[in-house]
Order: C-alpha cells, then structure tokens, then sequence
C-alpha cells in the first residue's frame, strides 16, 4: 500500500513511527499544488483563515512529491493515522502516482475537498497569508517553510515559488512601512 505526500507528510517523519517500509520520489499526474486550503486552527482562525496546501487537478501538470510504502497489513492503522491527522474533509483518494523507477502503482492522497476550500487569486491567497496566525503560528512561515522543505527535497514548484514571492513581497513591505 502506498501514501503519496505532497506537503508536510514529506518530511515530518510520521511515517517511520506506523512502519514505513520503503519512501520514493513520486509523480501524481494531472494535479499540482495549490494554496486552497483554509486553516482555521494552526495557520489561520475563522476570521482570517490562513491558506494551506492542497492538490487540484489540472491535466496538464504533475504534482511532484513521495510515496511511502506500507505493508497491506497495516493499512487501516496508516489510514485511520491520515484521516485523524489531515481531517475527516480531507479524503484519501486512490489516484495512480509513477514513481522514481518508472513503475505506476495506486496511491491514497489527501485531497481535501471540504468547506475551507478558498478560491481566491494567488494575490488574493498570499494577502491572506501575509495576516493570517494560528496556533501553529503564522501562515507567512508557513508557506516560507513549504519551499524550503520542497528546495530541500529537490523539487522545485512554480505554485509554491509564486507564492512565496508574493508573500516575500508583503513582508519586506511590512518592514519598510515600519
């Protein structure tokens, strides 16, 4: 059984503590990465919710992440983990990913596909971002943290790139208007 992570499932290690067997770099064809996902808790509140990673499909890219395999054994362990961890609106869709070798195999992914979904321009999202604080702290270092994260696993994204330099932006204005 494989889980795909497009976001922080790559590399916060939660995957050694269920019995990972194996991790690989991983294509999940016809999505891509986009900042949809309103936080109303870590990131953000419900007044200013903080836009957070998600995927969505667009047929015409390929959202670059990793596979984590699992033995078939434990999966309803791994998947009960995931639906605690990433919320009852975020479910684990089965989607063909390829992998490093070639191979094509089915994956689950957290799409989520709730109530919090933003559908904003990316100006509009990397506003939100720039204001929005939740109880894991700002969304700002968030999105800074998801491209350096990403830069350190060798994948470069034009979604998260545009949006880090929006927020960028609005933080260096910040500091001069002070």
């Amino acid at each position: 059984m494989l889980i795909f992570g497009f976001g922080s499932l790559m590399w916060d290690g939660w995957e050694d503590e269920l019995g990972c067997l194996s991790k690989s770099k991983a294509d999940l064809k016809g999505y891509r990465r986009k900042f949809n996902k309103a936080s109303v808790k870590n990131w953000g509140n419900k007044e200013n919710p903080g836009p957070t990673l998600n995927v969505e499909q667009d047929e015409s890219s390929a959202c670059s992440g990793l596979a984590f395999e699992f033995s078939d054994k434990d999966k309803d362990k791994v998947l009960e983990y995931l639906r605690e961890r990433e919320g009852k609106a975020f479910p684990l869709r089965e989607r063909i990913v390829c992998l490093e070798d070639g191979r094509e195999e089915k994956a689950f992914v957290p799409i989520y596909e709730g109530k919090n979904v933003l559908n904003e321009t990316l100006e509009e999202l990397s506003d939100r971002a720039s204001r929005a604080e939740g109880t894991s702290g700002k969304c700002l270092d968030y999105v800074l943290n998801i491209e350096t994260h990403l830069k350190s696993s060798g994948i470069n994204d034009a979604e998260v790139s545009k949006m880090v330099a929006l927020v960028r932006g609005k933080k260096d204005k910040k500091t001069l208007d002070k």
